[in-house]
């Protein structure tokens, strides 16, 4: 049963009709060859709590805390609050990475950086991709749990 969570842990990069070449090629290349979802980062979580309930309590408050922070990212990001997107991006990639959501990760980690050095770009691609990447997070997490039930 891994096995489909694994197919369905890696999702396609996302077009926009964009050749991202606005973003630096180090992230591009880091976040092209990472997972939507790790699964084993994932499966140790769930492991680590021990109970299907709590690890299923956990995944909401993680869920409905990361769509906040993207709303606030998002509003950060437009309006050119530097110190609002490194807080926010800082929170939405250190959990996300804790479930294994790495490419949700690795793209708060570039937003993190703008908002650190004060650099925010004009272009909106980047939200772009991490409203779609953390769409696709939510598949994966979703499909990673029915995945569980079903053992």
């Amino acid at each position: 049963m891994v096995e489909n969570i694994q197919d369905n842990a890696i999702a396609p990069i996302p077009d926009f009709g964009h050749n991202y070449s606005d973003f630096d090629p180090e992230f591009y290349s880091d976040f092209i060859e990472t997972q939507t979802l790790d699964i084993d980062i994932f499966q140790d979580l769930r492991a680590a709590i021990g109970e299907d309930l709590e690890f299923s309590d956990l995944l909401t408050i993680y869920l409905n805390s990361a769509e906040n922070l993207i709303d606030n990212i998002q509003s950060a990001f437009v309006n050119q609050k530097a110190s609002q997107l490194a807080i926010d991006s800082h929170s939405l990639k250190s959990t996300s990475a804790s479930i294994g959501a790495i490419r949700l990760s690795h793209i708060c980690k570039y937003l993190e950086k703008f908002g650190k050095t004060g650099q925010i770009p004009n272009s909106t691609e980047i939200l772009k991709l991490l409203s779609s990447e953390y769409n696709a997070m939510v598949i994966a997490v979703k499909v990673a749990i029915i995945e569980f039930m079903a053992e």
